[in-house]
């Protein structure tokens, strides 16, 4: 259900921001330089399956899923960029977990994952049309959705829904330091509007690892310049 309402929403967000990139390519403007500019993005990225290894011989192996991305940057000069960004998503898994007795035991489920980073980078032609590369450092946070404890229920009177009561589950959660690389393509349709598409591998460094896990993403930007 989840993983459902993840991808209508990146859906939503896609063909909202294809709309918006059209109006503003539509009127067209003087070509202008991106120095001392600054820009934001909206986009979709579609997340790679990946494998991972992990102490006592448990292993995971993720499913290939939609995820979004938010970002704001500042433009250096014409070619050097430096961001802000966030992505989202939530991610389908199948995972063997080792028991104390030794036996290898399958689970599945979702997992959600948020990532905040910052980023710097170049493209290799100040005109409209450009390749580019970059790489940065974040910090990930991931929930398992595995319950860790018994389910706590508050109730309360609204003013809207009248008596209301909402269960929730705890849950396991870990967090880890993050670095990424991507490369890509942007295009600008004017003086104001751009996209970008782009290939990025993120690397997360998980305690409970015996390797860094990495894990490839594309995605599909729609910018703004300001």
């Amino acid at each position: 259900m989840q993983g459902k309402t993840t991808t209508r929403m990146t859906r939503t967000m896609f063909l909202a921001g294809l709309a918006l990139a059209l109006l503003f390519g539509a009127a067209s403007a003087d070509a202008q330089g991106r120095e001392g500019r600054w820009e934001f993005t909206l986009g979709a990225l579609y997340q790679l399956g990946s494998d991972a290894d992990f102490e006592g011989g448990s292993t995971i192996e993720t499913e290939d899923d939609f995820g979004f991305t938010l970002s704001t940057g500042y433009n250096i000069n014409d070619k050097l960029n430096a961001t802000f960004g966030f992505s989202y998503a939530d991610i389908g898994y199948d995972a063997n977990v080792i028991s104390d007795e030794g036996a290898d035991i399958g689970i599945s489920g979702e997992y959600e994952t948020w990532g905040l980073s910052a980023n710097l980078i170049y493209n290799f032609s100040d005109g409209e049309m450009t390749p580019f590369i970059g790489a940065g450092i974040g910090w990930s946070w991931i929930d398992t959705n595995v319950p860790t404890g018994l389910p706590d229920t508050v109730c309360w009177w609204d003013p809207w829904w009248g008596y209301v009561c909402y269960t929730d589950y705890p849950t396991a959660t870990t967090d880890a330091l993050s670095y990424q690389a991507m490369a890509g393509l942007r295009y600008e349709f004017s003086y104001s509007s751009f996209m970008r598409l782009w290939y990025a591998s993120k690397w997360l460094d998980l305690d409970q690892a015996t390797t860094t896990p990495r894990f490839d993403a594309i995605g599909f930007d729609f910018g703004w310049m300001f």
